[in-house]
């Protein structure tokens, strides 16, 4: 049911919004969420896939139910009384809890499977997040499309650039966020030399992980990953939150 909904409302890794809010299926789909047994499945990558499909399907299910349409970084919007932000709204149920999506990433999928790539497939609706994948994750091969995922994010000028000029390696914040992930595969440096195909890049990876060459982290762009341009059709007027960053 997920698979053919991204597959029919995302495209080039940007959400329709609009379309995915008015299909019955959407709904139907976090129905069966909210009654999982992820314990009861037979292998850790089938529970792999369904907690990776989970967060991206209550990222989009709090876009929509917070009619979320402008970019920003004020986590602060949706319950100012509180301080509650998007990330850490307690409202979406799986497996017949209600959890917030912070809790889903970082105290169950990061601590649980301890699986760095889940970073280039866990979508927070940000432009400059990972694209999201137009299909679900599958149990059977979710390592092959996590593989695919991070091949795809290392070989993107928007993650991994070298900058020549400023002798500099630009990289995706997240890789920073969440640097720690990366510890057992010697640090996220060598795991996307590993997958880059440009060898002048593969080098100067290397050149920073000795010193050689400096790391720098791109501005992260809040803005919705819409493909109305950034402002979702669903209504409404809250802004898009930062709260996914870890310790904010």
């Amino acid at each position: 049911m997920f698979d053919y909904l991204l597959r029919t409302y995302v495209e080039n890794g940007l959400v329709d919004y609009k379309g995915i809010s008015r299909d019955y299926l959407f709904p139907a789909y976090l129905k069966q969420l909210a009654a999982a047994k992820p314990n009861q499945l037979a292998t850790e990558d089938e529970r792999l896939a369904l907690h990776c499909n989970a967060y991206n399907a209550f990222v989009i299910s709090g876009v929509i139910s917070h009619k979320i349409h402008q970019n920003g970084k004020n986590v602060l919007q949706y319950y100012p009384e509180d301080g509650t932000g998007f990330f850490d709204i307690v409202e979406h149920v799986f497996a017949n809890k209600t959890i917030s999506l912070n809790h889903l990433q970082h105290e169950v999928i990061r601590p649980v499977f301890k699986e760095p790539r889940v970073h280039v497939a866990l979508v927070c609706a940000a432009r400059s997040c990972p694209s999201i994948r137009a299909e679900a994750y599958e149990g059977t091969r979710v390592r092959q499309q996590l593989e695919d995922q991070a091949q795809l994010f290392a070989n993107n000028i928007t993650y991994v650039k070298w900058d020549e000029h400023h002798n500099r390696v630009s990289l995706s914040p997240i890789l920073s966020w969440y640097g720690e992930d990366w510890d057992a595969q010697g640090g996220y440096l060598p795991w996307l030399a590993a997958r880059v195909t440009s060898e002048e890049l593969k080098s100067k990876l290397t050149d920073a992980q000795s010193g050689a060459a400096d790391v720098g982290f791109n501005e992260y762009d809040w803005s919705l990953n819409s493909q109305d341009g950034g402002r979702s059709s669903v209504g409404g007027g809250a802004s898009f939150g930062s709260g996914s960053v870890p310790n904010e």
